[in-house]
């Protein structure tokens, strides 16, 4: 049975991410919708309109999804078939054109209808079985995939304006308990690891995180007594940022971002052990 509190907690997010991206996006020239191309976002290969194409398309899909869970159907929604990467690509342009200077109130029209329905839940409706991509899932957790899109892609679009940019304070608890299924779905054979390493990261918070890397696996934990081989005195945002593969390690460093204390290479490494992947990869 999912935790209704944690669910209407998510729900708060999702609903203060929603208005903080819609000012964010008001606040964005009109050359962000009319030249797309011309602005990349944080998210790799993905331009600010396609993040935003995809947040409308995703808010559109969970409602459906949700909306037919309530009436006891959880098949797959009408027309959906599996796409290829290739496919994938070509339907987001496709729906960035199709949005084109209507982005901005598409969004927050999209926003609107399922942050409506998500309010007026009952907390035995959490429980409910709803239609994914991945298969059939609980509209509780639904609710936790939208938050993790919503979290994440804001940073992407506030980093195409913004080097700077942090992840929204409220979002931070929900994604540090996500990060280890995060590194599960990103992760890569450390092949030529002879030996496990541990970087240590050192947060504003005073909390430290420890990952251990050795070839075939890794762990994720709070920092215990065992010396490590790298420490990264960061942000609790940019903890996050660096396990996502947002943020480059070398490049962070270099600008100050990331204070490192101890073999540096070790950490920079972390992109190759590590890959890019989207939010709607972790279902």
């Amino acid at each position: 049975m999912p935790d209704a509190s944690r669910a209407k907690e998510n729900i708060g997010i999702i609903r203060a991410l929603s208005n903080e991206t819609a000012a964010f996006l008001h606040s964005l020239p009109d050359d962000v919708w009319r030249d797309p191309e011309r602005f990349a976002s944080g998210c790799q290969n993905w331009k600010v309109s396609d993040v935003i194409s995809h947040l409308i398309d995703h808010a559109s899909r969970t409602t459906l999804s949700i909306e037919r869970a309530i009436r006891g159907n959880s098949a797959p929604l009408p027309g959906y078939r599996p796409l290829t990467p290739e496919e994938s690509d070509e339907q987001l342009i496709e729906l960035r054109t199709a949005f084109d200077e209507d982005m901005f109130p598409e969004f927050n029209a999209s926003c609107l209808r399922l942050n409506r329905l998500l309010v007026g839940l009952e907390s035995d409706q959490y429980d409910f079985d709803a239609w994914h991509v991945s298969g059939v899932r609980s509209v509780a957790r639904l609710i936790e995939y939208r938050t993790l899109e919503l979290a994440v892609h804001v940073w992407d679009v506030k980093y195409a304006f913004d080097r700077n940019a942090s992840l929204s304070p409220s979002a931070i608890p929900f994604l540090i308990g996500w990060l280890e299924q995060w590194l599960r779905t990103s992760f890569r054979e450390a092949d030529g690891l002879d030996s496990p390493v541990r970087v240590r990261f050192s947060l504003n918070t005073s909390d430290s995180y420890d990952l251990s890397v050795e070839s075939r696996g890794f762990t994720l934990e709070s920092s215990t007594s065992v010396d490590a081989d790298v420490t990264l005195a960061v942000s609790a945002s940019d903890y996050i940022l660096v396990l996502m593969g947002r943020l480059p390690v070398r490049r962070s460093e270099r600008r100050g971002r990331i204070q490192l204390d101890g073999n540096a290479e070790i950490a920079y490494k972390l992109a190759e052990w590590f890959g890019s992947v989207h939010a709607s990869d972790l279902a």
